[in-house]
């Protein structure tokens, strides 16, 4: 597994603002259509990516992998985006809260979210109460894994709020968090200048808000 990005300063960022900053550099790292399950819950942490394949003639394991997950990071599930059955539940999330796990997201369903509640952050597709045991099994550990139309690789940034989920490529973590920055500050410089009085068109134009959430190519 690839050396994990750290994480300080992120927690102030919204999703919103990062996403803005991967267009800005041309990534495509928002996860489309997958949702925290509790509201007001929060995600970041390093992937640890988990890919789930169709159970075979001898069902395989689904979840004993947790303890090999380090604290701190998030379990990144790719069960192929199905819906149909779940990889995740109250007693992975036992075992995630003790060993310090940061979160899971999965490209699939969990169940037993009024048991989790807020303890845990949580992202997915759907839920469903229908078991993946005997249907689905651990192919895979340390690989990457999609969100559908993201790719994850270990030790990518991942970050969730409210508003969806956002990957950040481990290479990219120290670009995109100081373009990130940059939005944020002037977002805020823009609230100041409209409560103040200051048309919105006005404010934007002074601080060349648009320019700085277009593509670094565009002109």
């Amino acid at each position: 597994m690839s050396a994990a990005p750290t994480t300080d300063g992120w927690e102030g960022l919204s999703t919103s603002t990062i996403s803005d900053a991967l267009d800005r550099h041309g990534l495509s790292g928002q996860a489309l259509g997958v949702h925290a399950a509790g509201n007001g819950t929060r995600v970041l942490g390093p992937a640890f990516t988990v890919r789930m394949l169709p159970t075979g003639i001898r069902p395989g394991t689904v979840g004993d992998y947790v303890d090999e997950v380090p604290p701190g990071h998030v379990v990144v599930i790719d069960n192929a985006g199905r819906t149909d059955v779940t990889v995740w539940g109250d007693l992975l999330t036992a075992a995630a809260l003790r060993r310090g796990v940061a979160g899971t997201v999965i490209h699939g369903a969990c169940r037993d979210t009024a048991v989790i509640g807020e303890r845990y952050p949580l992202f997915v597709r759907a839920r469903t109460m229908r078991t993946g045991k005997g249907r689905v099994e651990l192919a895979e550990l340390g690989a990457a894994v999609s969100l559908g139309t993201v790719r994850v690789e270990p030790g990518d940034l991942v970050v969730g709020d409210n508003d969806g989920l956002v990957i950040v490529p481990s290479s990219c973590v120290e670009t995109v968090f100081r373009t990130a920055l940059a939005i944020g500050s002037i977002e805020e410089q823009i609230r100041i200048r409209v409560a103040a009085g200051d048309r919105l068109a006005d404010a934007r134009a002074d601080l060349s808000y648009h320019r700085l959430q277009s593509p670094e190519t565009a002109r």
